[in-house]
């Protein structure tokens, strides 16, 4: 059980994928990534993780009348979907990663640092490794680290940033994942080897550098601000200030604002939001123009309404600390971009992020 736990730990910031086409993941005739149904080999992990550790979870009648509201809402939001499969698919896996959750939370064994940060921290290595590789090539190595998800571009080709992907899907979501990784890095240097630590962050840092992330750069400034308590409260950006695409990124929240507005109470549907896009606004032409609105609480208001906005905030409310800095990074981070809700390594940093905001809870109870 633990070394499945520490497998999907060094697993996280791979990739490698089935993805199963359909007819539901096209929309306006562009085929949409976020909408097709894809079995991770992560997935395969969480899958035995929670079949041999779901006996260890206890319900109680409370929990039970949670199960039968949850599933409820589900169904319901399922039922409004404009596109039934994507939306399935995407409740299938947020109640994947909510058992996955509370399976771990109750593995009375786990260790933070022998089975999480540690394990992880090899595999980060690998990446920054590759990172740095596809610089200095300008696009994807393959070969060796085809079998860890990295997919093939090359930097000019068209809707390709020029900075490393690494196994991620965007330069963006990968500067994230090494933001959060670097914050438990950091917390747990005493516990690693003084060389090993000492290269494995500078290979980090060189790897946020050439990511030439704005929305993880202002993220570290404002958690360097709470460290020095030089803020008594949060600012949160709403946007990541890059002229090239801030007239996009606009009107994808003024048509988050409209679905919110429209259907306040359920949403338009889990994974429904790049689906709705075409029914309130008509200036969405080209496929990469085609996406989330790059804010993760806009985005679930609009899909899940403010029933499922509640949910989230609670889970939210009830893990976080002034002192939960890879939880903050993650919010602020959040607030500019949406994939810690919707690409898969991403989404499993923030489960285990939660996981491990709520043991240290615990313990300190």
């Amino acid at each position: 059980m633990l070394t499945l736990i520490s497998l999907l730990s060094f697993l996280l910031p791979t990739q490698l994928a089935l993805h199963v086409n359909s007819l539901s993941s096209v929309v306006y005739g562009f085929r949409i990534d976020y909408l097709i149904p894809t079995l991770y080999l992560t997935d395969i992990v969480v899958l035995l993780i929670i079949v041999l550790g779901f006996k260890n979870i206890k319900f109680n009648r409370k929990h039970i009348v949670y199960c039968i509201l949850y599933i409820g809402f589900a169904v319901s939001n399922i039922l409004i979907s404009s596109y039934l499969v994507p939306s399935a698919y995407r409740w299938i896996r947020v109640t994947e990663m909510i058992v996955l959750g509370l399976v771990i939370i109750n593995t009375k064994k786990f260790d933070v640092f022998r089975n999480f940060v540690k394990p992880l921290s090899y595999s980060v290595f690998i990446a920054s490794i590759l990172g740095i590789l596809q610089f200095l090539k300008g696009g994807s190595i393959g070969g060796f680290f085809y079998y860890f998800g990295e997919r093939a571009f090359a930097f000019g080709a068209p809707n390709i940033a020029s900075y490393p992907y690494s196994f991620f899907s965007h330069p963006n979501s990968f500067a994230g994942f090494l933001l959060v990784f670097s914050i438990f890095l950091l917390e747990f240097k005493k516990k690693f080897r003084q060389k090993y630590f000492w290269t494995l962050f500078i290979l980090v840092i060189i790897n946020l550098i050439l990511t030439s992330s704005l929305n993880v750069y202002i993220t570290i400034a404002m958690l360097l601000l709470i460290k020095f308590n030089k803020v008594k409260s949060l600012s949160l950006i709403l946007i990541d200030f890059n002229a090239r695409y801030i007239v996009h990124r606009l009107e994808l929240i003024k048509s988050a604002l409209i679905m919110i507005k429209e259907n306040f109470w359920y949403g338009v549907g889990l994974n429904n939001f790049i689906p709705n896009l075409v029914k309130v606004s008509n200036t969405y032409l080209n496929s990469w123009e085609l996406q989330p609105v790059h804010n993760i609480f806009l985005l679930l208001f609009s899909e899940t309404g403010i029933i499922g906005f509640l949910m989230f905030l609670l889970i939210i409310i009830k893990n976080l600390t002034i002192l939960n800095y890879p939880l903050i990074a993650i919010l602020i981070t959040g607030m500019s971009d949406h994939y810690w809700l919707t690409l898969q390594q991403n989404i499993l940093l923030f489960v285990f992020t939660l996981i491990i905001a709520r043991k240290n809870k615990k313990n300190h109870i």
